[in-house]
């Protein structure tokens, strides 16, 4: 099967900017899909333009079988004006949850896209009940598929893996290689640090810690400073290919984000048997299973959060435990099974059209 894959968000070079995009379409060619790719990988309006004007060029001069566009109508909008194939649509958080609201013309678009669209996947429960209950979806035609991790690349690593390096201790070698504290307990927290993400969350379990490391790897946020106590270590944002690194440096992953799909980094962080502190918000509640692979906490309650962090901290029998069940509860989210599910959407699709 050939098909066109749509996306507005793609990661440049080995930027972590919309890999999991990126990461799907590979493991659909591997599973011997032909994909015909128009991605924009900036955010300026000219490159939406450019992203816009090579769609319709694609759409009308190239052979395909089916078109997959990711992020709503930002991408699918040049297939629902020329559409000459089946489409399919992936929302994935934003484009669902927010950009409806943004004003009534985006509402219109993201309504117009759900209907016209022959089929559409949803990243996670909330956002399929969204574009039911908000946006006029036909429930039939929607499944939830998250996106995937390939649990061949993230996985937990021996303590002789990595350059060579022998360090005495747990998770050392890793430490060494990335500049970090080899004798204190490290926090990992992913992704931009603003209020959705929940830095604030953070900063304050970091002033409540200070003998803990938090390390932040994400970009810097417009939105005003929060200072940030002087155990937090901003690396920024990373290339995806030293993620594994990261969290195999990490005691636990740590995200209490306000708003989310189903997180490809806490994909990744299970996967790499990183136990994980996280709200319950978005898909969330489907990966983490209180007490074996991580916790699920309220936000609004601190002193909880910073518990739950001193217990997995005090007890590395504990960490190694949920660690474990980390590992094994990612099974069902691996790339492999994930593709095989689209690829069935796909055929679906194709054969319901036809």
């Amino acid at each position: 099967m050939k098909v066109l894959v749509l996306s507005n968000m793609y990661p440049k070079g080995d930027s972590y900017f919309g890999s999991f995009v990126k990461d799907q379409m590979i493991a659909l060619q591997r599973s011997g899909i032909e994909i015909i790719k128009v991605v924009k990988t900036s955010e300026n309006r000219i490159s939406y333009l450019l992203f816009f004007l090579r769609s319709i060029y694609y759409l009308l001069s190239k052979d395909y079988e089916l078109v997959h566009a990711h992020y709503g109508f930002h991408s699918a909008l040049p297939s629902l004006i020329f559409k000459r194939a089946p489409l399919v649509v992936t929302y994935h958080r934003g484009d669902a949850l927010e950009e409806p609201l943004r004003n009534p013309i985006y509402h219109w678009l993201q309504c117009l896209t759900v209907k016209r669209a022959d089929y559409i996947i949803a990243v996670s429960q909330e956002i399929k009940d969204v574009l039911v209950s908000k946006l006029g979806a036909d429930e039939s035609k929607i499944s939830v598929i998250s996106c995937g991790v390939d649990t061949d690349v993230f996985k937990p690593y021996k303590e002789t893996e990595g350059k060579g390096l022998k360090v005495q201790g747990f998770k050392g070698s890793r430490r060494k290689e990335l500049g970090l504290p080899e004798d204190k307990p490290i926090i990992l927290f992913p992704g931009l640090l603003s209020y959705r993400k929940g830095i604030d969350i953070v900063y304050q379990c970091a002033s409540l810690l200070p003998d803990v490391i938090f390390v932040l790897m994400g970009a810097p946020n417009p939105e005003p400073r929060i200072p940030n106590p002087d155990n937090c270590i901003l690396v920024g944002p990373r290339p995806h290919s030293e993620i594994p690194r990261w969290l195999n440096a990490a005691d636990i992953f740590f995200l209490p984000s306000r708003s989310e799909g189903t997180p490809v980094s806490l994909l990744e962080a299970l996967a790499c048997g990183v136990p994980a502190i996280t709200s319950a918000v978005g898909g969330i509640p489907d990966v983490i299973r209180n007490g074996k692979n991580g916790w699920m906490i309220e936000l609004d309650n601190i002193d909880l959060i910073v518990s739950k962090i001193t217990e997995l901290i005090e007890s590395r029998e504990k960490r190694e435990f949920m660690g474990k069940k980390a590992r094994e509860s990612i099974k069902r989210f691996d790339q492999r099974k994930i593709t095989d599910r689209i690829k069935k959407v796909y055929l679906l699709t194709t054969k319901s059209r036809n």
